[in-house]
C-alpha cells in the first residue's frame, strides 16, 4: 500500500464502519485481486454505442438467427476485453450445438439453458470434457459458449455474463500453467503433491493454490464464487436504482452462495471467500448513495430470512453486513 493510498483506505474504512471497527477491519483487510481488469469504457474504438446497440439487438432478436447475434456478441467481447484471453481470437465466433465447440468464444442459439458455460475442449472437439491426469497433461483448450440469454436491450446490461465465464476462462489458464510445468518438471510425483512445493518455490498466493488445486480436479464451488461476484460487479451499478431494476444484480450475487448443484459459499476455499468479501467491499464503497441504500436494504430483507440457514447463506450475508451499512 503506497503512501497516497494508506490515508485514503483509513478513509475509505471509516465511512464503512466508524472509527470504532477502523483497526479491525485494517487488520483483516486485503486489496482484491480482480483477474479481468475493470471496464472504464462502454464503447471502445470500433464497437457500437448505446443507440445502435439497442437497434442491432432488436433486429437480433427479431431476425433470431447466429447470423443476426454474432456482431453483438463479437462487440460485447471486445467491450468486455475478451480479446485480450489467451486461446480467444474474436475474429471468428463460430455456431455451436453445445455439445462441440471451437476454443475462445462460441455462439449457441438454444436458450434453454443458463446464458453461457465455460468448459474444456478435446482434441475432437468434445466441449465440457473432464481433466484426466491419469496419463499426464491431456491435450485441451479453452472454450466459452454464450446464447442469446446473455445479451441485454442495454449495452451494458450485457456485459455480466460474459464477464462471468472470463473468470472461469482466467481460472482454467492458471490451471494449464501449472500443469505444463508439472509435465515440464517430469511427473515424477502426483500434480497435487507436486503442486505443494511448487507454490512455494513460485509464491503461489493461497488463492492461486486453491483455484488450481480445485480447477485440476474439475471442482466448481471455488471459480463459481469468484465469477458470481464478477457478473455483479458488472451489473448492479448499471441499473437504475429500483428494487425492481436490481433484482436480477442481486440473483447473480446469491450464485455465490448456491447453484443448481452447489453450495458455493459454503464449499469455497476460505482463500477464495477472502477474495470474493474484499472485491465487493471495494465495489460498496465506489456506489453511488442510491445504489448503496438499495442494497442495505436487500440486505436486510436476506438476513432475517436466513436465520435458521445451514446452507452457508447466512454466514454469506453476515460478512456483506461489515461493510454493507
Amino acid at each position: 500500500m503506497s503512501a497516497v493510498e494508506g490515508p485514503r483506505r483509513i478513509l475509505q474504512l471509516q465511512r464503512q464502519a466508524g472509527n470504532h471497527a477502523v483497526v479491525r477491519l485494517l487488520q483483516r483487510d486485503t486489496s482484491s485481486h480482480r483477474e479481468n481488469p475493470p471496464i472504464t469504457n462502454l464503447h471502445p474504438a470500433g464497437t457500437m454505442d448505446d443507440a445502435a446497440w439497442t437497434s442491432a439487438y432488436r433486429a437480433a432478436v427479431a431476425a433470431g438467427t447466429a447470423d443476426a447475434f454474432r456482431p453483438l456478441f463479437h462487440d460485447i467481447a471486445v467491450t468486455a476485453g475478451m480479446g485480450a484471453l489467451p486461446g480467444f481470437d474474436l475474429s471468428s465466433i463460430p455456431t455451436t450445438d453445445g455439445k462441440t465447440a471451437q476454443p475462445g468464444l462460441n455462439i449457441s442459439m438454444s436458450t434453454s439453458d443458463e446464458p453461457g458455460h465455460t468448459g474444456w475442449v478435446d482434441k475432437s472437439g468434445k466441449f465440457g470434457t473432464p481433466l484426466d491426469l491419469s496419463k499426464g497433461v491431456p491435450d485441451v483448450t479453452i472454450a466459452v459458449i454464450l446464447n442469446p440469454k446473455a445479451l441485454h436491450a442495454a449495452k451494458g446490461l450485457s456485459l455480466r455474463s460474459i464477464r462471468h465465464e472470463m473468470v472461469h476462462v482466467r481460472h482454467k489458464l492458471k490451471v494449464l500453467d501449472s500443469l505444463h510445468a508439472w509435465q515440464a518438471a517430469g511427473r515424477k510425483s502426483g500434480f497435487e503433491e507436486w503442486l505443494k512445493g511448487y507454490a512455494k518455490k513460485s509464491k503461489m498466493s493461497a488463492l492461486d493454490i486453491a483455484l488450481v488445486t480445485k480447477g485440476a480436479k474439475d471442482a466448481a464451488a471455488d471459480t463459481e464464487v469468484l465469477a458470481y461476484v464478477e457478473g455483479f460487479t458488472n451489473d448492479f451499478h448499471r441499473r437504475r436504482p429500483t428494487a425492481e431494476d436490481v433484482a436480477m444484480s442481486f440473483f447473480e450475487l446469491l450464485g455465490a452462495v448456491e447453484t443448481r448443484r452447489l453450495y458455493t459459499w459454503k464449499q469455497a476455499d476460505p482463500a477464495v471467500r477472502q477474495e470474493a468479501l474484499a472485491g465487493l467491499r471495494d465495489y460498496h464503497a465506489a456506489l453511488d448513495a442510491d445504489h448503496q441504500r438499495l442494497w442495505k436494504e436487500w440486505l436486510d430483507k436476506q438476513l432475517a430470512a436466513a436465520a435458521k440457514d445451514t446452507t452457508g447463506r447466512k454466514d454469506f450475508l453476515t460478512e456483506l453486513s461489515a461493510f454493507v451499512k
